[in-house]
């Protein structure tokens, strides 16, 4: 698997409601876990 980093601009609010969803402290963990979640959900639609 290739690794390739990403960026974005976000409200403030929308990345401490994700942190707290996420149950993560850091923004780069609640980031990560919200994509696989998001992949992971796609899949079994």
């Amino acid at each position: 698997m290739k690794i390739v980093h990403v960026q974005s601009v976000l409200p403030q609010e929308d990345v401490v409601a994700l942190k707290e969803k996420a149950g993560e402290s850091s923004i780069k963990e609640a980031i990560s876990k919200a994509v696989y979640h998001y992949l992971n959900c796609s899949k079994e639609e």
